[in-house]
């Protein structure tokens, strides 16, 4: 009986969980309709969006999305190594594919993470005896991206604080931002420590984030018995996010010229940061709007521009991502079973 009970117990909890979800979708899916029409209900902004389209430069965008393409190289070149450090070899064609196939899902489902599972769930498929791995794979990836955001997004902060300043409202809050990150700093660095000097067993069970330290110290363990490996993803990763930026830059030398290359990498990580918020789904309408205000106000490019840059930016990695459906079709159509000699 009490097997039962705590059966239906946990069917309860998973319900309310899924319930849960749902909920949050939902909120999502209304504030990104509610941004959105508040962005593109004014008039003067549809028509300076429709002039800058008309005067637009679109050699910049063949840049673009050759910086786009730089940026899903490394990606791609991260995951496979963190994946041999799990001891997984999968060839670089077979990688691509998957993360592709993972960049197709990122544009579609909620949330920053779906095609993160989706590509590990193929993994998975292909490699049934390295299922851990495969999770493991796109945690460090994720965790190393998050580090080295971190690093650059404070190094911006501070030196570029006086340009950050020129507004009152962006100003105030990048000392927001500049604090969340340097505490997200001191947290990850004192997770490492815990790691490094085998302490977080020693715990108490009620000590504040607990379940979440020792998780992270999965991953810090791995970084610590594979540090070439970790230290080449972290060096991987700061091209990734430069290029990444690059391809929003050239987007915006497209529409205007009032934007400089540092001004776009100095304004990326906050851009990056928020708009991964669980706020609206996928960051529409966070995204568009925050690049709107920072480049009005730091830049002074004019309303509807700056939602133009961001609409085409995203648009470039859209684009990118359109590859995924079709390799996600070619795997359903073969019942995704692994190629063997």
């Amino acid at each position: 009986m009490a097997g039962v009970a705590q059966g239906s117990r946990t069917k309860r909890l998973l319900e309310m969980s899924g319930a849960g979800r749902h909920l949050l979708t939902a909120l999502q899916a209304v504030v990104t309709i509610g941004l959105l029409w508040w962005l593109f209900h004014d008039p003067q902004r549809r028509r300076t969006m429709w002039e800058a389209l008309q005067m637009a430069d679109w050699r910049w965008m063949i840049a673009a999305f050759a910086a786009a393409g730089v940026c899903e190289f490394f990606g791609i070149a991260r995951w496979q190594l963190f994946l041999r450090m799990l001891h997984l070899r999968v060839p670089f064609g077979e990688v691509s594919q998957l993360f592709f196939i993972g960049a197709f899902f990122n544009q579609f489902l909620p949330g920053t993470t779906g095609g993160d599972v989706v590509r590990v769930v193929f993994l998975m498929r292909d490699y049934p005896e390295h299922r851990t791995a495969g999770f493991l794979s796109v945690a460090v990836d994720r965790l190393l991206a998050v580090i080295v955001l971190v690093g650059m997004g404070l190094g911006f902060a501070w030196s570029r604080s006086t340009w950050f300043a020129a507004s009152f409202a962006v100003g105030n809050t990048m000392k927001v931002f500049a604090i969340v990150l340097f505490a997200t700093g001191v947290g990850l660095a004192a997770s490492f420590v815990l790691t490094s000097r085998h302490l977080v067993g020693r715990l108490p069970a009620r000590f504040p984030l607990r379940a979440q330290i020792v998780k992270l110290s999965t991953l810090w363990q791995l970084c610590i018995e594979n540090r070439r490996e970790a230290i080449l993803g972290a060096v991987y990763t700061v091209p990734m996010l430069i290029s990444y930026f690059s391809a929003f830059y050239f987007v915006a030398l497209a529409f205007t010229a009032k934007v400089s290359f540092i001004d776009m990498t100095s304004i990326m990580p906050l851009v990056t940061a928020v708009s991964s918020l669980p706020i609206s789904l996928n960051g529409m309408g966070v995204r568009e709007a925050l690049f709107e205000q920072l480049l009005q106000e730091l830049c002074g490019v004019a309303r509807g521009t700056g939602l133009l840059i961001s609409i085409t930016g995203m648009f470039v990695y859209l684009v990118w991502g359109l590859p995924g459906g079709v390799f996600y079709l070619r795997r359903i159509r073969r019942g995704s079973s692994r190629p063997r000699s």
